[in-house]
C-alpha cells in the first residue's frame, strides 16, 4: 500500500508494467541507477515516519519494517528479510509469498527460506510501485504467506498523515482502532525485534540482515564467439542475470552444450518470458542431455519419447535444442528401427521354416511314390524279359 504518491521521475517513463498479467514488459535499469540518491536524512525520516506507520498496526499481526537499499530497487533486485522474523512466522522450505498493495493488486513472490528473502517477482513489485532508494515499506503478515504493503515514499514525506488516517478507517474491529496509537518511540518497536535496519558511519548506510547477489541487469551480453571459459559465461534473460537461480554444476554442464553448438540455446526463448520457466527450461535442458548420454541399450521407447517431447515443446519457446532431438532420432533409429527389422527378418524366417516343413511333407510324399514306382517298374522289366523268348517262339513259329 502506497503512503504517499511519488512524483513523476525519469525513471516511470521506462517501466511498461502489465498488471493484468503480473509481468514487466520493458524497464531501462541505467535510468534507474541513475536516479539521484537521497541524503541521510531523508532516509531517517522515511524510518521514522515507516515506523509511525507500524505502531499504527494491529499489534496482534507481525509486521517490521524495511528500508530500500539499491541492490533492491535496481540491478540484483534482492530483498532479504530480517532472520528473527523468518524463523518465527514464516515457513521453513521455499515457497510463494503474496504481496498486497494499496489497490488490493496481489503480487506473486520466491521467498528462499535458505537466503530468508524474495527473489522472482520481487522485482516486478518494485518496478511497478515505482521504489527508489530510501523509501521505507512495512510488511504486515495478514494471512499465511501474505503481506500488506505499506510504502512510505522518501520523497513524500509530507503526505503521510493521510495515509495513516486511512489505516485507522479501515480497521473492521473497534477496539484495534483504540490501540491503533501512533508510537513514535523507535526502542519500543525494536525491542519487538520487527525493525530491520541498522545505521553506521557518516552517511547513514543501511545495512541489510542478510544480502545475496541474486538476480542483477546485464548492460550487455557478450557474443558467444567472444567467451574464453566458463568464467565469461552468464545466462541473460530480456537482460537480467539468471545465473544465480541455477546451480553451479548446472550452469557448467550448460555452457558444454552452448559450446558444443557455438551459441547460446536460449538466447531465442521469447521475450517476456517467465525467469523461474526459462531456469526450468535450462535446467530440463542439461538434465535431458545428461539421459541421453547415459542411455542404455534397454533404455525403453517411452523414455526416448518422452524427452523428444519436452523437447519439442522447449524448441516451440525458442530454446536450441534440435541438436537433441537429432541425437534421439538417431538412437531410436539405432536401436529401435534396427530391432524390428530384426523382427521382422525373424518372422520372415519362421514363415520360411514352416513353408518347409510343408515341403518337407510333400516331398516325402513324393519318395514314397518314387519308391513304389521303382518296384512297380522292376516288377515289369522282370516280366519283360520273360516274354522275350515267348515272343521270339511266337514270331517264328511255322504258319
Amino acid at each position: 500500500m502506497a503512503i504517499a504518491p511519488q512524483s513523476t521521475t525519469p525513471l516511470c517513463s521506462k517501466v511498461n508494467y502489465d498488471l493484468a498479467s503480473n509481468l514487466i514488459i520493458s524497464y531501462d535499469p541505467k535510468v534507474a541507477a541513475s536516479a539521484q540518491p537521497p541524503d541521510s536524512q531523508a532516509k531517517s525520516a522515511a524510518i521514522e515516519r515507516a515506523t509511525e506507520v507500524q505502531a499504527s498496526l494491529p499489534s496482534e499481526l507481525p509486521s517490521f519494517v524495511k528500508p530500500m537499499l539499491p541492490s533492491h530497487v535496481t540491478g540484483g533486485f534482492w530483498l532479504g528479510f530480517p532472520k528473527k522474523f523468518c524463523d518465527v512466522h514464516l515457513p521453513k522450505h521455499d515457497e510463494m509469498v503474496v504481496l498486497v498493495d494499496e489497490d488490493q493488486q496481489e503480487f506473486n513472490t520466491k521467498y528462499l527460506v535458505d537466503k530468508t528473502g524474495l527473489s522472482g517477482g520481487w522485482r516486478g513489485f518494485s518496478i511497478a510501485h515505482k521504489l527508489l532508494e530510501g523509501d521505507a515499506l512495512v510488511f504486515q503478515l495478514i494471512e499465511h504467506w501474505k503481506f500488506k504493503v505499506y510504502i512510505v515514499r522518501v520523497n513524500g514525506l509530507n503526505e503521510i498523515d493521510g495515509a495513516l488516517g486511512r489505516i485507522k478507517k479501515d480497521s473492521r474491529n473497534p477496539q484495534r482502532a483504540e490501540d491503533m496509537d501512533i508510537d513514535l518511540h523507535q526502542n519500543d518497536i525494536q525491542e519487538r525485534g520487527l525493525v530491520t535496519y541498522d545505521q553506521s558511519g557518516d552517511d547513514g548506510e543501511y545495512i541489510d540482515s542478510e544480502v545475496s547477489e541474486g538476480l542483477r541487469f546485464s548492460q550487455s551480453v557478450l557474443e558467444f564467439k567472444d567467451i574464453k571459459g566458463i568464467d565469461d559465461f552468464s545466462i541473460v534473460m530480456d537482460g537480467l542475470i539468471i545465473d544465480s537461480e541455477i546451480p553451479k554444476h548446472f550452469q557448467i554442464k550448460y555452457y558444454d552444450l552452448c559450446c558444443s553448438q557455438k551459441t547460446y540455446l536460449h538466447e531465442n526463448l521469447l521475450k517476456g518470458l517467465n525467469v523461474q520457466l526459462a531456469v526450468g527450461i535450462i535446467l530440463e535442458t542439461v538434465t535431458i542431455a545428461d539421459a541421453i548420454k547415459a542411455c542404455k541399450v534397454t533404455t525403453t521407447r517411452d523414455n526416448f519419447e518422452t524427452w523428444d517431447k519436452t523437447l519439442k515443446a522447449f524448441e516451440e519457446v525458442g530454446m536450441r535444442v534440435g541438436f537433441l532431438q537429432d541425437r534421439i532420432s538417431k538412437l531410436i533409429g539405432l536401436l529401435f528401427e534396427s530391432e524390428e527389422i530384426l523382427e521382422a527378418k525373424r518372422n520372415e524366417q519362421v514363415k520360411a521354416e514352416d513353408e518347409m516343413r510343408v515341403m518337407n511333407q510333400k516331398l516325402c510324399g513324393v519318395r514314397e511314390a518314387i519308391k513304389n514306382l521303382n518296384v512297380e517298374i522292376e516288377s515289369l522289366e522282370m516280366k519283360c524279359q520273360k516274354l522275350k523268348p515267348v515272343f521270339l517262339k511266337e514270331a517264328n513259329a511255322p504258319w
